[in-house]
């Protein structure tokens, strides 16, 4: 490999979790390369967060989502591509796995349009094929995926540290939700997430009611309700059985490059297995984790032990499970508000 690339293309087209998990694999890759102009091209959705992060220099972003919506999309591509070429990389890493055949053609038709001399990722579906280098197929396998991604920068020459996970804002941004905070000087503050990127992923929302009412009886604790603007509903249901004083409700009004920032102030964060958890784990928030069809043995919180408990049940179903429709849905509706509630006294006590 060059010696110094002066050019990198790092691919992590993915959600916000992901993104956050990389956080690892970007700072190896600016370590070993501090001098390079680094490039990062990531998911629409994941943008406004990745702008903010110190290993990279630009950030473009690739609409992924959008595409599964809707076709005509498919226009911006060869003018997003073309731009990108001109940029004449030395060295392109794909982070993320290769986990299809018709992934890795397309990630394949990418690689080859850039044009960079030095193309590394995971062999996995024949990706090999467009590759220099790459990390063996099984990379992923049996392990947390941000360790898999770091492999990935390893292989490119990365320097790896002892920092774990990140995620940055911008000083305004502290200093916005300082006005909001404040007032709760002394009080515990915990944040609930009940939303997720699939319905297969949700708890039920009185549940994680009745887990509310508990911990702000149990430790006079304001609650903070979190979410998307897609997953209103969802906080409202929420916060319709949680007592009225003590309940403040921002699902769909926190900016997602804001959400770090608040997260960063609570003093526990019940969720889902979603991005905020990986959010929590990178600003060390101790979290409460409910896993599904997800394996938190491949994406749970990437922290240290004493700050987080995943509750998980043991069901027949083969996991992880991709399904987006599944009824009943054994493996979260046989999780207890009580154990919940239990794990999320233990954290707050400590």
């Amino acid at each position: 490999m060059e010696a110094s690339p002066s050019s990198i293309l790092v691919v992590l087209i993915a959600g916000i979790g992901d993104l956050v998990l990389a956080s690892p694999s970007l700072r190896a890759v600016r370590n070993r390369y501090p001098d390079a102009d680094i490039h990062l091209i990531t998911s629409t959705d994941a943008l406004p967060v990745a702008r903010h992060y110190r290993m990279v220099d630009q950030v473009t972003a690739f609409p992924i989502r959008e595409l599964r919506r809707s076709k005509k999309h498919l226009l911006q591509i060869p003018g997003l591509l073309w731009g990108l070429r001109q940029k004449k990389f030395t060295l392109a890493v794909n982070l993320f796995r290769v986990s299809s055949l018709r992934g890795a053609i397309k990630m394949g038709l990418l690689f080859l349009s850039l044009g960079a001399k030095i193309k590394i990722g995971h062999d996995n579906h024949g990706f090999g094929l467009f590759l220099t280098a790459a990390v063996p197929a099984d990379t992923f396998t049996g392990r947390h995926v941000a360790d898999a991604m770091l492999e990935i920068a390893l292989k490119a020459g990365g320097v790896p540290d002892a920092l774990g996970t990140e995620v940055f804002w911008d000083a305004e941004v502290g200093a916005k939700w300082d006005h909001f905070f404040t007032p709760l000087a002394g009080e515990i503050v915990v944040g609930i997430h009940p939303g997720g990127d699939r319905e297969t992923r949700r708890w039920h929302p009185d549940r994680f009611a009745a887990v509310g009412e508990k911990i702000a009886r149990q430790f006079h604790a304001r609650i903070i309700l979190l979410g998307g603007p897609s997953e209103t509903d969802l906080a409202a249901r929420v916060g319709s059985r949680l007592p009225s004083n003590v309940t403040v409700n921002l699902s769909g009004k926190v900016p997602v490059d804001e959400l770090a920032c608040l997260i960063s102030r609570l003093d526990l964060l019940l969720t889902n297995d979603s991005g905020p958890m990986h959010i929590a784990a990178a600003t060390k928030t101790p979290v409460v984790a409910l896993f599904g069809p997800g394996d938190p043995l491949l994406n749970g919180p990437y922290t240290q032990p004493e700050l987080y408990r995943v509750i998980r049940k043991e069901v027949l179903c083969d996991r992880p499970c991709g399904v987006k429709r599944c009824s009943p849905l054994s493996c979260l509706d046989l999780i207890a508000p009580e154990e919940v509630a239990a794990a999320c006294a233990e954290l707050l006590n400590g």
